[in-house]
């Protein structure tokens, strides 16, 4: 009976060790005062986000707490503070989706090592984050969260040294916010994520340690007052331990993989026409810098045209890029893109007769074609790309080379071009 009432004692005894880190990103917790010695522990994780993937937090936390108690003294209520550093790449992966706000809730892993020889005992202490703002342009930035040991739960039984350690931490019911307020969709997670969070090897636990002196009551009979409210917000569902194994990827420098379907049209001015494009492009996009490389497949086609302005002409289309796809996504959502690729004609019809065209019928030089994004383009989602090209004139075509040349090269090209998410 003894240890079940000790343990019922401590049950919730130390909201003060609570630690917390971002998302996305990202996040802390912890704040407060207390009427005692000030304790703080600085600690560093990897914590695994959405879209961010594996990124370093560092979080000071920080308390009043007595250096000495008594047998028989029941542990008091304390005030704790918490401040997560949060990286600059983290703030540009939640801008670029959308995000202004970022909140939550956090949850540390704390061990309390009873004085006397008499255990350990094992507390999990839920923190809210409180609501940050984002900083844009990306930057570096700091979440702070606070909470409450609940006093009342804990008396010293045993003389000796008690300490209380900061063993994990893991974030949860992590909601960013747009600039309405709205929660921002993280795909598969939806309105809120959860951050698994590793602590980095090396780092320090112990928050403080108490000395437990002689006193003179009973520490096996209950607090005269016990309290009568149960400590608030508690989670529902705790969440599960921490990992303990290190993060296979390294964090802060891992690109995000993104990939999308194309689906879009271009038209050819000279030739008075257009053609229909679809294929796919996979991203790979540094939040460090706001900048990806893709690879883009565009799939063989077929254009529709009228040359001369009365002969209808068709062709047999198809695309050769001549090195990755590269650009920038910014925190605002634009977009931008550069591609370089050869234009190939298989064949070309008019009226059904073959022309030209050719398994060596392409453009001299390889067309450049920039893209940039119409309205905010969404990672998780896609968006609209537009832009304005020049088809370089065509060798290799057959005996019809210059006048197959002169009724499809030229400026003022344009391609309207939807990408959609594919997970």
């Amino acid at each position: 009976m003894g240890a079940h009432k000790r343990h019922v004692r401590a049950r919730t005894a130390l909201s003060a060790v609570a630690a917390a880190g971002l998302v996305t990103g990202l996040v802390s917790l912890g704040g407060g005062t207390a009427s005692a010695d000030p304790v703080k522990l600085t600690q560093k994780y990897t914590c695994k986000f959405p879209i961010i993937n594996n990124d370093p937090i560092e979080v000071e936390i920080s308390a009043d707490m007595p250096a000495t108690m008594k047998v028989g003294e029941t542990v008091p209520e304390y005030d704790i503070k918490a401040v997560t550093k949060v990286s600059q790449r983290a703030a540009q992966g939640l801008g670029v989706l959308g995000a202004v706000t970022l909140e939550g809730k956090a949850t540390a892993d704390v061990n309390v090592t009873l004085p006397g020889g008499t255990g350990n005992l094992p507390i999990k202490v839920v923190n809210t984050v409180a609501k940050a703002n984002i900083p844009n342009p990306a930057a570096a930035f700091n979440v702070i969260a606070s909470g409450k040991s609940p006093g009342g739960l804990l008396t010293w039984e045993k003389e000796g040294t008690a300490k209380f350690d900061v063993k994990g931490l893991k974030l949860h019911n992590m909601i960013a916010r747009d600039a309405d307020g709205k929660p921002v969709q993280l795909p598969p997670n939806g309105d809120e994520f959860t951050a698994d969070c590793t602590m980095d090897a090396g780092q320090p636990t112990t928050l403080h340690t108490m000395t437990i002196g002689s006193g003179g009551t009973d520490p096996t009979d209950p607090p005269t007052d016990p309290p009568t409210d149960p400590p608030t917000d508690p989670p529902t569902d705790p969440p599960t331990d921490p990992p303990t194994d290190p993060p296979t990827d390294p964090p802060g420098n891992d690109p995000v993989k993104l990939n999308f379907d194309i689906e879009g049209t271009s038209v050819i001015k000279a030739a008075n026409g257009s053609t229909p494009l679809t294929g796919g492009i996979d991203t790979r996009y540094d939040l460090s810098k706001g900048t990806f490389d893709a690879d883009l497949k565009l799939n063989p086609t077929k254009g529709q045209f009228t040359i001369m302005g009365f002969l209808p002409t068709t062709a047999d289309i198809a695309f050769e890029q001549t090195g990755r796809t590269t650009g920038t996504l910014d925190t605002a959502g634009a977009l931008k893109s550069q591609s370089e690729m050869f234009v190939k004609l298989g064949s070309v019809n008019v009226f059904g007769i073959p022309i030209g065209g050719g398994p060596d019928c392409r453009t001299g030089t390889p067309a450049k074609i920039d893209l940039a994004s119409e309205g905010r383009f969404q990672p998780y989602k896609g968006g609209k790309l537009k832009g304005t090209y020049t088809l370089p004139a065509l060798k290799g075509c057959g005996g019809l080379n210059d006048m197959i040349s002169a009724f499809t090269a030229g400026p003022g090209n344009t391609i309207d071009m939807d990408l959609t998410y594919k997970q």
